[in-house]
């Protein structure tokens, strides 16, 4: 099969492309605005995510540009460490044993959905093992690209596995009561210093700079976030971040997921897609059981425990867990250390696991 390419789109008229972009953020501001008067949390995300899948489709040529992502991408982690205390740390070793469980649990609801996905769709044992497995999409786009591997199908199921999560953690959160009371402070401030905003948002400006730290997953987000953390854990100043910053990292963390579905890859899958729809809402459901197990042996609500389980990208999950005051240091626990287990590992261990006799040929 053939791998993953980037068509070169057609060269339109700056003219026509600034049209496309202002049609764009018109559509995802007004879906934003929408939800956010029904009360979802992140609506940004999830507005612009619908926007973006609509244009992305509907066969525009937009791809939202790598330094806006990255920036991005270090203001989320900025706005995540606000809710960050040292105490993250204590409850990484004092529940390893349960991260390493349902981790493996997690990990094996991946495999049984890629074994499925094989056995009913005939979809090739390693496309369907990377498009299942749970972690930085994109990451796992590359690694598949990387090893020969059919990037389009995974692309597919990677980017619709994350649509459908930031959709079901949307809707639960906003049917969901808050996490908790001891969680408010996640919110973000109304007012506050200006030159903390600035120095907040400089913070998250690293960012970029931090993408140069190949080996480190997510690291655009990871290393703000980090640092911020400990910022806030010294005491030096509380970090906040203006609230049209927040605004407009949702905004584009979401068009940058929705933008991934393009009609070529649609295209290239078609046959696939009902197949690709059934086992993203598996993986979701099976997330779900793991939440219900992990709320029986952990003192944490549902909402946590659900988004602890959630199978999507850690900022996505991280940003929604914080807009609905869920308890997010626990479920960073869970999200980061799935996520560095999934990169830096799962990949040669899924390799060996497709050599079973199990596979359909």
């Amino acid at each position: 099969m053939p791998r993953l390419t980037r068509t070169a789109p057609t060269r339109l008229p700056d003219g026509w492309t600034l049209r496309r972009w202002i049609a764009l953020l018109a559509l995802a501001t007004a879906l934003s605005w929408g939800l956010m008067l029904v009360g979802f949390p992140a609506a940004p995300l999830l507005g612009s995510m619908i926007a973006g899948i609509g244009f992305g489709v509907g066969g525009t040529v937009l791809v939202m540009p790598r330094l806006a992502y990255t920036v991005a991408q270090g203001f989320a982690g900025v706005f995540i460490a606000r809710s960050l205390t040292p105490g993250i740390f204590v409850d990484v070793v004092a529940h390893s044993p349960i991260l390493l469980l349902f981790t493996a649990l997690t990990l094996a609801a991946a495999f049984l959905v890629g074994w499925g996905v094989n056995r009913f769709a005939g979809v090739p044992e390693l496309p369907a093992i990377f498009g299942s497995l749970p972690g930085m999409s994109g990451a796992m786009v590359i690694i598949a690209q990387e090893r020969g591997v059919d990037a389009r199908i995974v692309a597919l199921m990677q980017y619709t596995r994350l649509a459908g999560v930031i959709l079901a953690v949307s809707l639960i959160s906003h049917a969901m009561p808050d996490g908790s009371a001891a969680h408010a402070d996640t919110a973000v401030a109304e007012s506050g210093s200006v030159w903390v905003e600035i120095a907040s948002m400089a913070l998250a400006l690293i960012g970029p700079f931090a993408t140069r730290l190949r080996r480190l997953p997510a690291a655009a987000m990871l290393v703000p976030m980090v640092l911020g953390g400990a910022i806030e854990a010294t005491g030096a100043f509380q970090i906040e971040l203006p609230a049209w910053a927040i605004v407009l990292t949702f905004g584009v963390i979401g068009l940058e997921v929705g933008l991934k579905f393009t009609r070529d890859t649609l295209v290239h899958a078609l046959r696939l897609v009902p197949v690709v729809i059934v086992s993203c809402l598996a993986l979701i459901f099976l997330g779900g059981l793991l939440a219900l197990l992990l709320r029986l042996m952990m003192p944490v609500d549902m909402l946590t425990a659900f988004l602890a389980m959630a199978p999507g990208s850690i900022e996505t999950v991280a940003i929604v867990a914080a807009a609905a005051h869920a308890d997010v240091p626990t479920i960073l626990a869970f999200q980061t250390f799935r996520l560095f287990v999934v990169v830096l590992f799962v990949p040669s261990l899924m390799l060996r696991l497709s050599r079973l006799p199990v596979w359909k040929p």
